[in-house]
């Protein structure tokens, strides 16, 4: 069920493949103070929970989910760019995810946007919209030009998928 809802998910997102490594990124926070980034792996259709990371973030300051969520792409993606000599350094980040999941909208998908283009990294990224009871009701990617949801309502399958992955990375 999970192969057909990363097929599913990927045609909705009019990727080339589907998706066999995604990366999901949630903020947290307990007031101003223990910011973290939660970054969850599911390759497969599995969870990789040896994959998952927490980023202590430390370089912004207040409640400030944005600079939080660049901070912690910064710090995760940083390792897919090649060195001096062309070369990816192998380390546990050294895997390219095949899609990355925020948890938020256009505003969070526009820094992640900015990060790989600072960073020359590229990935397809969409951000997952709630409704009023906290829950995904669309995908926001952005297509070039704009910033266009994609609706997931009447696809169960990728509905469910993304939630059991809401739900992990929070």
């Amino acid at each position: 069920k999970t192969d057909e809802a990363a097929a599913a998910l990927a045609e909705a997102l009019q990727m080339e493949s589907v998706p066999y490594r995604i990366e999901s990124y949630d903020i947290s926070n307990i007031g101003n103070e223990h910011i973290t980034a939660g970054m969850i792996v599911m390759e497969g259709g599995r969870f990789a929970k040896k994959e998952y990371r927490s980023f202590k973030i430390s370089g912004t300051r207040g409640q400030d989910d944005y600079g939080s969520l660049r901070e912690a792409l910064t710090r995760r993606l940083k390792y897919l760019v090649p060195d001096e000599n062309g070369e990816i350094v192998n380390s546990s980040f050294s895997s390219f995810p095949d899609l990355i999941l925020l948890d938020g909208g256009a505003n969070h998908l526009s820094v992640a946007l900015e990060v790989m283009n600072e960073l020359g990294v590229s990935v397809p990224v969409a951000g997952m919209v709630k409704d009023d009871y906290h829950k995904t009701r669309a995908l926001v990617v952005f297509d070039g030009s704009d910033f266009c949801e994609v609706n997931i309502a009447k696809q169960r399958n990728v509905y469910v998928l993304l939630y059991k992955i809401q739900e992990e990375v929070h």
